[in-house]
């Protein structure tokens, strides 16, 4: 690490230090006007306040959200502990990790995604932009209970902002390095007053991309003229009963898999650039659809809600990674790569949640889904391996010549899966509750290729009983202490069908059991939460590069055991200061894996006491807001967060890839406001920190790195 790093990482811990051992007398002045707003969450289907409730849970409120610019998962990944989110080989597709549980490459996220109380159906969606947020609830542990198959590692919960009957808008423009424009409108009010309301928003991004390809000196990683639109209508149809629709739609051409080929030794070692001479590109179609019907009863609330949802997706990138020749070295042969995909699935959502009486609250509720995708895979040859080929190239090139294209899998997934759930809540005293909530899930997969439909016809059912349990006990009007046990789940599934390829992978469960406290201090200034936990996954699901094929396989470790602990602080140490520290530390083992590798050879017993992969052992994620009045009713806001990742590998073979080392990034963001006007100064990444984010086995390691350092300024206009 230089000394300059080194440097900011000290001076920013210090300042955090040195503000939260503030004299009892100066937090004695202060604590009128300093109290610590009351943090609302719905996660739990019911409104409570962050520090009743017996979960580890992270709330980004809607001042956060502007003040860290907040636009991605990835923005409040680095304010959550044990939550990391980084690049994919697809622009469009990020990798997620929370507490330990991975994402398989090209399976599901171990997270639920709901947004406004509808579940968002995959990764392709969780990965669009941020907009329109009042609230963000990242709850970590398994939430399949409440949530569903792949709530493994937890859910996070969207509150998008409510419209009035008073009309409000905004139009918002940044400009930053790499000559990105970015532009986002919203409208919202009344169509009849106190009757039904209504909310529309645009957005649109273009860029020129900071990350430089060494072989053509041309930049790859560009955002082509992306848009999107997103809609809602709520409609009071009675004094009990209110139906919403929403609708969201985006079209996007980025940059994609500008992965550079290295060796386990040359890790981090970024003067190795990409050097393709295909310009890998991701382009993608999505729109999302959705109603939800609330009814209110006397004995509580029914809520339907019916969604569906499409995505067409089309990746192309080099498939040798490099503008060179064939030859020994180069060991796959000059070629092009194709991947269309997509998916589409409509799914309905009935649960009643009653009222309180006598301390006893409940919720029953029931899901069901469709889904049908996709994937096509082609190999093209590469004719001119050291010119540059875009895909209109490629597309021309396989019209004129067919003879050129290497046919691979044409796989058609169908699936059907329904759950039935519900959890109870009883305050045994006044201090003590007891949670109880039990799902049981099930998911039928249907898959064939078209190139042998009958061979390879696959059918397997995935079902699931998951409990959760959790007592709280709260100690003091200020310290609550829990204890929980969840069970998670995520299906299993069928890969490519080929005779070198493992078929099917088994579903995976996990077993939770978790203590933590929630305490607030000093006339509730300052807030403290801490978690404990130990996971036991069985056939922990990860995805390994299948040189045979060369597509992505997914495969299943026999167990995996977890331990973690997690902090999060904040704390107003005066009117107009604010500070925030979050930490996450895992301790992740392979504890059982028999068998013998399919691509290497190798006994899998030798990853017995590794670690796997994109797990990282540690981070951390601390931020200083202060506020300055300045003339007549503008206000400065600056805002200084850092975000540290231990390090990782990126196998289950740890030394195949290497482990990273540590890295630090520091962000700030500079804003003058009043009423209706706002203009921020901003810099991500303000030390250029560079680091590995996705690492696959290739000839030997391909890898894709983060974004470097931007800076850029940004102006809003509110009415």
């Amino acid at each position: 690490m230089s000394r300059c790093k080194l440097f900011f990482q000290t001076t920013l811990a210090l300042a955090i230090a040195n503000s939260l051992v503030v004299t009892n007398h100066a937090y004695a002045q202060e604590a009128e006007n300093a109290e610590m707003e009351k943090i609302v969450v719905t996660s739990r289907g019911r409104v409570e306040t962050l520090q009743q409730i017996p979960d580890s849970v992270t709330v980004i409120n809607a001042s956060e959200v502007a003040q860290a610019r907040i636009e991605t998962i990835k923005d409040f990944a680095a304010l959550t502990p044990n939550l990391d989110v980084s690049k994919n080989f697809r622009s469009g597709l990020n990798f997620i990790t929370v507490r330990g549980l991975i994402t398989p490459q090209v399976g599901e996220a171990p997270i639920a995604y709901v947004v406004d109380g509808v579940t968002v159906p995959n990764l392709e969606f969780i990965n669009q932009g941020l907009h329109n947020i009042e609230r963000i609830e990242v709850l970590r542990g398994p939430q399949g209970a409440l949530y569903g198959k792949n709530a493994i590692g937890g859910a996070v919960n969207i509150i998008t902002k409510a419209p009035t009957d008073e009309t409000e808008g905004s139009v918002q423009a940044s400009y930053a390095e790499g000559n990105e424009v970015k532009l986002n409108s919203a409208l919202s009010g009344a169509v009849i007053e106190d009757k039904l309301y209504y909310r529309i928003s645009a957005n649109y991004r273009d860029s020129d991309g900071q990350i430089d390809n060494a072989h053509f000196n041309e930049d790859v990683d560009f955002v082509d003229s992306a848009y999107g639109f997103q809609g809602m209508l709520h409609y009071l149809m009675t004094d009990d009963t209110d139906i919403t629709f929403q609708g969201n739609y985006s079209n996007s051409r980025q940059g994609s898999n500008y992965m550079a080929r290295i060796s386990a030794d040359e890790l981090e070692d970024f003067s190795i650039e990409n050097d393709s001479n295909a310009i890998g590109e991701d382009i993608s179609e999505m729109w999302f659809l959705s109603s939800k019907l609330e009814s209110q009863f006397d004995l509580g609330k029914l809520v339907v809600v019916l969604s569906a949802n499409d995505s067409d997706i089309e990746f192309f990138a080099d498939g040798d990674f490099t503008h060179s020749d064939a030859s020994e070295e180069n060991f796959y042969f000059p070629i092009t790569q194709i991947n269309p995909i997509k998916e589409s699935s409509e799914n309905l959502e009935v649960r009643f949640v009653s009222e309180s009486n006598d301390g006893f609250s409940w919720a029953l509720g029931s899901f069901a889904e469709t889904k049908d995708r996709y994937v096509s895979y082609n190999q093209v040859i590469d004719v001119t391996p050291t010119e540059l080929v875009t895909y209109n190239d490629v597309k021309a090139l396989m019209a004129s010549d067919p003879s050129l294209v290497l046919e691979g899998e044409k796989t058609v997934l169908d699936s059907y899966a329904y759950a039935f759930f519900g959890q109870g809540n009883y305050d045994i005293t006044d201090d003590l509750e007891l949670t109880f909530a039990l799902r049981y899930d099930s998911e039928t997969r249907e898959a064939y290729d078209e190139r042998d439909k009958a061979a390879s016809k696959a059918e397997q059912t995935y079902s699931q009983l998951q409990p959760k349990a959790s007592l709280a006990w709260q100690y003091t009007p200020d310290v609550l202490l829990y204890t929980t046990y969840s069970k998670g789940f995520r299906s299993g599934g069928f890969n490519e069908y080929s005779p070198t390829v493992n078929r099917q992978y088994d579903k995976e469960v996990s077993d939770t059991i978790e203590i933590g406290s929630k305490t607030t201090w000093l006339d509730d200034t300052i807030w403290l939460n801490l978690a404990a936990f130990r996971i036991v996954q069985q056939d922990a699901q990860f995805t390994r590069l299948n040189p045979s094929t060369f597509t992505l396989e997914n495969l299943n470790i026999d167990e995996v055991i977890i331990n973690g602990l997690e902090l999060e602080l904040s704390a107003n140490v005066t009117e107009d200061i604010k500070v925030s520290f979050g930490a996450g530390y895992i301790d992740n083992e392979i504890t059982e894996n028999k068998g013998t590798d399919i691509l290497s050879g190798r006994d899998l017993q030798e990853t017995e006491g590794g670690t796997m992969p994109y797990v990282s052992k540690f981070n951390f994620n601390g931020s200083i807001t202060h506020y300055t009045e300045l003339h007549k009713d503008w206000l400065l806001s600056s805002r200084l967060a850092f975000n540290t990742v231990g390090p990782r590998s990126f196998d289950i073979y740890n030394d195949d890839t290497g482990e990273t080392d540590s890295h630090t990034y520091l962000n700030a963001n500079f804003t003058v406001n009043n009423e209706s006007w706002s203009v921020s100064l901003f810099a991500n990444n303000i030390l250029d920190e560079q680091s590995p984010e996705t690492v696959f086995l290739y000839n030997p390691l391909i890898r894709m790195q983060n974004s470097p350092r931007q800076v850029g300024v940004q102006a809003k206009y509110s009415f």
